[in-house]
C-alpha cells in the first residue's frame, strides 16, 4: 500500500481545475502510455485510452473516471490590489475563510482569503457571505502592482497538504476525483499483467465538476457498450446518517442510472473473490459522469464504482488506499468475465 500512497500523492500535487486539466492530463497520460495498446486526447482534453482484450467476442467495455476538480477564478482587481474571485464548480464557501491559497498566473502566486478580526466584527459579519463578496489579499499595493503577476480569469485553489495517515488513509485536496483516477491507472497497471476477455476504454473525462461536460463527449467517441463509472461518494467518519465508511470497500451504486444485471454481476464478483464491497442508493441519476454515459448514442449498460471519501469538496478530503486497490481488481476481473450481464445478455 506504501508504493499506492507514493504515487496518489504525486497525482494530488498536481491541480486540475475544471477547464485547466492539462499538465494534470500529462501526467495521467505518461503513467498508463506503456500499459495500454493507444491512448489520445480530444478537443475538450479527454483522455482515451485502449487496450485490446483477448476475448473472441470482445465487448466495448469503459471504465471513466473525471480528471477535474473544484477550485477558483480570479474575477477582477480592485485600485488597492485585492483581487476578486469566484468559484469553479461547487465550492462551500465555509471551507475559505482564513485560508491561504495558490494562483496559478504568469507565476504560482501565495495570497490569503481574507476576514474581519472578531474584536471587529458586527453580528451580520458573522453570518457567511457569498463567494463573491470575498477576496484574497496578495500584499499588493494597488492594481498595477497586482496585474504584473495575476490576470483575471487565473485558476486559484486553497492551499493544502498532502499526507498520510494512519489506517492506509490519506488526506488531500482534489481527491474528487484523483481517487478514481488512481483506482483507473491502478486498473491500468493489473490488465498489463492479465489477458482480459474485452476491449477495455479508459476514458479520463474532463469537466465533470462544472456539468459532466467531458463524459458526454468522451462517450461518443468511445462507444461503449458497456461502462463503469469510477468516482467518490460521501463517507461519514462516524455514526452518522451516512452508512458508508471509508476502508470497507468500495461502493456499488443502485438505482435508475445502473443496469441491475451489470451492478449483480459486480457483486458476484467481489463475493467471489472476497473483496469487500459496499452499497448505496440513489433514486435520481445526475451526480456523475454515468448520467450521460448511460444515454449516450443509443443506450450503455451502466454502473458505478465508488471509493467513500471524507469532507468532499474541501481542503482536507480523505479516502482510504485499500479501498482504491480492491476497485481497481473488481474493474480488471470484470474485463476477464466472457459474460458481463447475465446468462443470455
Amino acid at each position: 500500500m506504501e508504493a499506492l500512497r507514493k504515487q496518489l500523492l504525486e497525482l494530488c500535487a498536481i491541480p486540475s481545475v475544471s477547464g485547466f486539466e492539462d499538465e494534470f492530463g500529462a501526467m495521467v497520460e505518461s503513467m498508463i502510455r506503456d500499459r495500454v495498446d493507444s491512448v489520445e486526447r480530444d478537443v475538450l482534453g479527454n483522455i482515451i485510452a485502449c487496450k485490446r482484450g483477448y476475448g473472441e467476442h470482445p465487448r466495448r467495455l469503459l471504465f471513466d473516471a473525471h480528471i477535474d476538480q473544484i477550485g477558483l477564478m480570479i474575477s477582477g482587481i480592485e485600485e488597492n490590489g485585492i483581487l476578486r474571485f469566484t468559484q469553479v464548480g461547487g465550492i462551500n464557501q465555509l471551507t475559505l475563510y482564513g485560508k491561504r491559497v495558490k494562483i496559478y498566473g504568469r507565476t504560482e502566486v501565495t495570497g490569503i482569503i481574507g476576514t474581519k478580526p472578531p474584536h471587529l466584527a458586527s453580528d451580520d459579519d458573522k453570518k457567511a457571505e457569498p463567494v463573491h463578496e470575498l477576496f484574497i489579499d496578495a500584499g499588493y499595493r494597488n492594481r498595477r502592482e497586482a496585474a504584473r503577476k495575476v490576470g483575471v480569469g487565473d485558476v486559484v485553489l486553497v492551499d493544502y497538504y498532502s499526507d498520510a495517515l494512519t489506517g492506509d488513509h490519506v488526506t488531500s485536496s482534489g481527491l474528487d476525483n484523483k481517487a478514481g483516477v488512481f483506482t483507473l491507472v491502478s486498473a491500468a497497471e493489473l490488465l498489463s499483467r492479465v489477458r482480459h476477455y474485452h476491449d477495455v476504454f479508459l476514458l479520463f473525462a474532463v469537466q465533470e465538476e462544472v456539468g459532466l461536460r467531458g463524459a458526454r463527449v468522451g462517450g461518443f467517441t468511445a462507444q461503449p457498450e458497456v461502462a463503469v463509472v469510477c468516482d467518490v461518494t460521501f463517507a461519514d467518519p462516524g455514526e452518522g446518517t451516512i452508512e458508508v465508511k471509508t476502508g470497507k470497500g468500495p461502493v456499488i451504486g443502485r438505482g435508475p442510472n445502473y443496469y441491475p444485471p451489470l451492478v449483480k454481476r459486480i457483486g458476484e464478483l467481489a463475493r467471489r473473490e472476497d473483496i469487500p464491497v459496499q452499497e448505496e442508493v440513489e433514486p435520481s441519476p445526475g451526480g456523475t459522469d454515468a448520467y450521460f454515459l448511460q444515454i449516450t448514442r443509443s443506450g450503455v449498460y451502466t454502473a458505478g464504482l465508488y471509493v467513500p471519501l471524507r469532507y468532499m469538496h474541501s481542503p482536507v478530503e480523505i479516502i482510504n488506499v485499500k479501498d482504491m486497490y480492491r476497485a481497481s481488481r473488481l474493474l480488471v476481473l470484470l474485463s476477464q468475465e466472457q459474460d458481463l450481464l447475465g446468462e443470455g445478455q
